[in-house]
């Protein structure tokens, strides 16, 4: 679905980490009372994972959507994989010419506007424009909402463990 709302999608740093923690504190309530695990750690432990928030902040790598100038979502682009990539992506996480989605979050608010959309087909044309052939991303198994709603737009890479992984070419 494309959205019809006009939007921006603009780069941002440290100084919105405050609104950033909160999208995703946000969406951790909303996951939770739909009995869903996944970002639990931002209610149980924010400061314990404000690290990996923070250095995505300060390199460049995390965006806002605005909406008349209020943020109604965030990502982030990495382009060397984590942690968690590694572990997830296994080898194939040294390839050459990966983007690593992560922390995509829309207020729950303008649910079905088409912003989600929107956001990966901006992530897409970033990762072209940036000369990488791959966007990857994940969601946890259980999130079968979340996991529906990649599968209309992307092909399922596989499942790892007990999590899902995507390529998006």
């Amino acid at each position: 679905m494309e959205s019809k709302l006009v939007y921006m999608i603009k780069k941002v740093g440290i100084e919105e980490l405050e609104i950033i923690i909160d999208l995703l504190i946000d969406a951790s309530w909303w996951l939770k009372s739909k009995g869903l695990q996944q970002w639990d750690y931002y209610l149980t432990d924010i400061d314990g994972n404000l690290g990996e928030i923070t250095e995505s902040l300060k390199k460049g790598n995390t965006y806002l959507l605005l909406l008349s100038n209020r943020a109604a979502g965030t990502l982030t682009l990495e382009s060397s994989p984590n942690k968690w990539d590694c572990e997830m992506w296994g080898d194939a996480a040294a390839e050459e010419g990966c983007m690593y989605l992560h922390r995509l979050v829309v207020k729950r608010e303008w649910k079905g506007e088409g912003l989600g959309a929107e956001c990966l087909k901006w992530a897409e044309s970033f990762c072209q424009q940036n000369g990488y052939g791959k966007l990857r991303f994940d969601c946890l198994h259980s999130n079968e909402g979340l996991n529906h709603y990649y599968q209309k737009r992307y092909k399922l890479k596989e499942t790892v463990h007990f999590h899902v992984s995507w390529n998006a070419q």
